[in-house]
């Protein structure tokens, strides 16, 4: 109660907030950056679970399955991502390895200063401007960055 009138206080007198005190009164608010956390500072904003115990100290079978399915949700989580992120890799390396000699011969002879500043230039250009081998490259870039966005998500 006192964090709420402190909170009230502080916004009635347009005065600034501390963070803390509104994750303490309303923790919902940082879910969404929660989850843009690793895995380790995720587990230092979980909510202590209620275990229900019987009155001779055993766990109840209910709360044994639930630790464990946690567990191998986690691990199947973790597996399905490092399975994405090989993919990622394997299909990158083959779009460079497709492209490189074009890439190289783009940038040696066409005015360009490097890879980096060609690759930009490539972006910014209309399709209608691009070669035809560079429109399939961008596709196939445009897609490895969304399966990347994906695999980041995960």
């Amino acid at each position: 109660m006192k964090g709420l009138e402190i909170l009230h206080y502080h916004t009635e007198n347009n005065l600034p907030i501390e963070k803390e005190l509104v994750f303490k009164l309303v923790p919902e608010l940082f879910v969404h950056e929660i989850n843009k956390l690793g895995h380790k500072d995720r587990n230092r904003f979980k909510k202590p679970r209620i275990s229900y115990t019987r009155a001779d100290g055993e766990m109840l079978e209910v709360d044994d399955i639930s630790g464990q399915l946690i567990a191998d949700e986690v691990d199947t989580l973790f597996e399905k991502s490092m399975a994405m992120e090989m993919y990622l890799l394997e299909q990158t390396s083959d779009v460079f390895k497709m492209y490189s000699e074009k890439l190289n011969h783009e940038v040696l002879y066409g005015g360009h200063v490097s890879l980096t500043e060609y690759m930009m230039t490539l972006e910014v250009m209309d399709d209608e401007v691009r070669k035809d081998w560079e429109k399939r490259m961008w596709s196939e870039i445009t897609e490895l960055r969304m399966i990347n966005s994906d695999v980041k998500a995960l």
